[in-house]
């Protein structure tokens, strides 16, 4: 059967063969790289585990502990929100203020 092709055509199929697999090669890196990076978040925020142990060892006075905690809980809270919104969907569905329906007098 390989007799039948010339060689040039069949040298020719062969290094596609090869490049695709390298392309295929490269974006398996490419992808697994991007996955086992950690997530970027905005700044260096603290966990609650760091919240814990630096009010446990003296460092934070028990409200300065509570108002972290809330505005850790918050954000974790509105992340959780954002990454359940459907993607594409931009947001709640409402309309917007002043919009339709939302007039003095349309309730």
């Amino acid at each position: 059967m390989l007799a039948e092709f010339p060689a040039a055509s069949v040298l020719k199929l062969s290094l596609a063969l090869v490049a695709l697999v390298i392309v295929g090669w490269v974006t398996v890196l490419q992808v697994r790289r991007r996955l086992t990076q950690p997530d970027e978040t905005s700044g260096t925020g603290f966990t609650l585990s760091d919240l814990r142990q630096l009010h446990k060892s003296g460092q934070m006075s028990d409200a300065e502990f509570e108002r972290a905690k809330a505005r850790v809980v918050e954000a974790a809270r509105k992340a959780a929100e954002r990454d359940a919104a459907p993607a594409g969907a931009g947001g709640p569905l409402r309309p917007p203020r002043g919009g339709p329906g939302n007039a003095p007098g349309d309730q």
